[in-house]
């Protein structure tokens, strides 16, 4: 790092006029002004307020740290500004959803708010400085003892995750275990943590230079079962995102950096085998459950309000309605069958009052007296008319009726996919060990692929947030929304924030910002090329992957490509942690795209064109064991031939 003198100082401050590129993001970020304006008002008639006015405290010191970091990256560390322009405008509309999504609008908490804000952006600003000190000054950070000690370290945070860990906001939550608890400063994220420790790991067993080939294989081992130790932990705490991003980034560095094909297809094929496995393992428990659960369990399981507070699922509540299609299409589809099994009105009561665990209210008896008021026995036709036709206690009864046959039951629970069921077993004496550590992890998978494959099943509940994704993509149109309402997408502030620019301010806001993502990828890949330092190649290559991988398939899940993933969009989601963690990102990429970081290069020669090196182990050294292959086949059968003629 250059030490610059006053004179120095203050010329290439004024050189700083001439910055264009600058200039024009902090213009940016000044424009948002107006939209926070517009959009920045809550109430109607006397009780309308607006606070979008505080949007400009934050440029204030947006725009100040876009040309201090501008100013340090150009002239002190001589390193890539487009990195902290492309930062700086991602930022800036994490801090600008933040305050018209999440401002109370109450006087008594409205100056709180702001203050903790800005005390959480100065946080941000301060662990991009901070990292990007610790690893311009320290070189520890690339020895394999320090990263031996970071991996103990992850190992530990998984455990207090296991036995401690809390949901999203400190919330107790089975389902997802991401946070730790801590007294007076509350919950904090610890997944985010936990990616880069693993990318610090896995860049110092890689990225090493001049590797025999004894210790590359020793490497690779080490590398491997780390990232099996890390999958475990996502896997444990119910981070299934998190689970795939550490799975992509090893094979990514497993394909670029180690150059070694036979191992990356066996990662590749390994990884495709698990994914496969747990899908059977999962599906058998589901199945095995589907045929040993009692009508009892199942009929509290949808109706019982109490399930979700047990369970950790997010409840039953406003979702019987959405089944009563599915409940009549398979009452009809038995019928046309020619599977009618008929109940008299006793037969009738008594398998309701012994699928409720309870006798049946007045109104219950009164809807099993309707049900035979024309015939003396109904079957499944009836019942499905019934059904479709809301009588009263309806879905109860025949729920009831269909869930007392054992065979039905199956068929029922097989054919489609209810996860409170599921959720409400793994958590009742009945289960074992196994069904209450893999069925919550299993179905909370399968329920997100379930929706996105199926987008208006359980539009109340477990559907619903695929279902307002859909209609909040579909009412932003191009530009948005003329009205200055707020998006109402639950999560909108987190896992669905896309969704919410898009419907306040159009589906193109989304698609620009995910191109800034890209050319952030983009400046990566070229520092990555560009380096004669395999250490800052990985951490360069890893930390702009990592991003670009994580907007995407967040992006995607947002607009219904993909299923819900639940993490956080770098930069623009809300939390502290978050952008506190992606910064510090950014302050390490920086400082890595500095003028080597005043080192000599001690890398072998064929490190320093990594496109080269990729064509030659993927392209060029397989065509030529194959045509070598081919040759020796072809010696070999003209010798055959020779030897028979003669």
């Amino acid at each position: 790092m250059k030490k610059l003198s006053k004179e120095e100082i203050m010329k290439s401050v004024r050189k700083l006029r001439g910055e264009t590129l600058l200039w024009l993001t902090v213009l940016y970020e000044g424009l948002l002004f107006v939209p926070a304006l517009m959009k920045g008002i809550k109430g109607e008639g006397k009780d309308i307020s607006y606070f979008g006015y505080h949007y400009f405290v934050f440029f204030l010191i947006l725009a100040l740290g876009t040309i201090v970091f501008y100013w340090v990256t150009a002239y002190i560390l001589k390193g890539n500004q487009k990195i902290v322009l492309y930062a700086a405008i991602l930022l800036t509309w994490g801090v600008f959803m933040e305050l018209l999504l999440l401002f109370p609008n109450d006087e008594d908490l409205n100056s709180g708010f702001i203050v903790r804000k800005i005390l959480l952006l100065l946080a941000a600003y301060g662990s991009a400085v901070l990292a990007g000190l610790l690893f311009f000054k320290i070189r520890k950070f690339r020895e394999d003892g320090f990263s031996f000690l970071i991996a103990c370290l992850s190992v530990i945070l998984y455990l207090l995750l296991i036995l401690f860990g809390v949901g999203p906001g400190g919330q107790a939550n089975p389902e997802a275990k991401t946070n730790l608890p801590f007294p007076l400063i509350g919950s904090i994220p610890v997944t985010e943590i936990l990616k880069v420790i693993f990318l610090m790991v896995l860049v110092c067993l890689l990225c090493k230079q001049r590797r025999s080939k004894e210790e590359k294989r020793g490497r690779l081992l080490l590398s491997a079962v780390y990232t099996v130790i890390n999958m475990l932990g996502m896997l444990a705490i119910n981070e299934m995102g998190s689970l795939l991003i550490v799975l992509l980034v090893y094979i990514a560095f497993i394909v670029v950096y180690m150059q070694e094909i036979k191992y990356s297809v066996i990662v590749i094929m390994a990884g495709t085998l698990t994914i496969v496995l747990g899908v059977l393992i999962g599906n058998l428990m589901i199945g095995n459950i589907n045929r040993k659960i009692s009508a009892r369990d199942l009929m509290t399981s949808f109706y019982d309000k109490e399930v979700s507070a047990v369970s950790g699922y997010h409840g039953s509540r406003g979702t019987i309605e959405d089944f009563r299609p599915s409940l009549t299409e398979f009452l009809q589809d038995r019928k046309e069958k020619g599977k009618n099994r008929t109940v008299t009105q006793k037969e009738l009561e008594k398998i309701t009052e012994s699928a409720q665990g309870a006798a049946l209210d007045k109104n219950q008896m009164q809807a099993v007296a309707a049900m035979f008021e024309d015939s003396k026995e109904i079957g499944y036709g009836e019942m499905g008319e019934y059904v479709k036709e809301r009588k009263n206690q309806s879905m109860k009864i025949a729920m009831g009726y269909l869930f007392a046959d054992q065979e039905d039951k199956k068929d029922f629970l097989d054919r489609y996919y209810f996860a409170k069921v599921y959720n409400y077993y793994a958590y009742s004496p009945d289960a074992n060990f196994l069904e209450k550590f893999y069925v919550p992890k299993f179905g909370k998978v399968k329920t997100r692929f379930y929706c996105w494959t199926h987008p208006e099943w359980d539009n109340g509940d477990s559907g619903y947030q695929n279902y307002r994704a859909r209609v909040g993509v579909r009412d932003g149109g191009l530009f948005g929304k003329d009205s200055a309402e707020v998006s109402t997408v639950p999560n909108a502030d987190s896992d669905m924030i896309f969704v919410a620019i898009s419907e306040m301010f159009g589906n193109i806001c989304p698609i620009l910002l995910l191109l800034l993502f890209f050319m952030l990828f983009w400046e990566g890949k070229k520092i990555t090329l560009s380096t004669k330092h395999e250490y800052n190649s990985g951490m360069v290559f890893g930390i702009s992957f990592m991003i670009w991988i994580q907007a995407i398939f967040m992006t995607a899940s947002n607009y219904g490509m993909f299923p819900i993933f639940g993490m956080p969009i770098p930069f623009i989601s809300n939390g502290g942690a978050s952008k506190c963690v992606t910064m510090a990102m950014i302050g390490i990429m920086v400082v890595m795209s500095a003028v080597e970081m005043e080192e000599l290069p001690i890398e072998e020669d064929r490190s320093k064109d990594r496109m080269l090196i990729f064509s030659r182990y993927y392209i060029i050294a397989p065509l030529r064991k194959l045509a070598e292959r081919i040759k020796k086949a072809y010696i070999g059968k003209r010798r055959e031939r020779k030897q028979q003629r003669r």
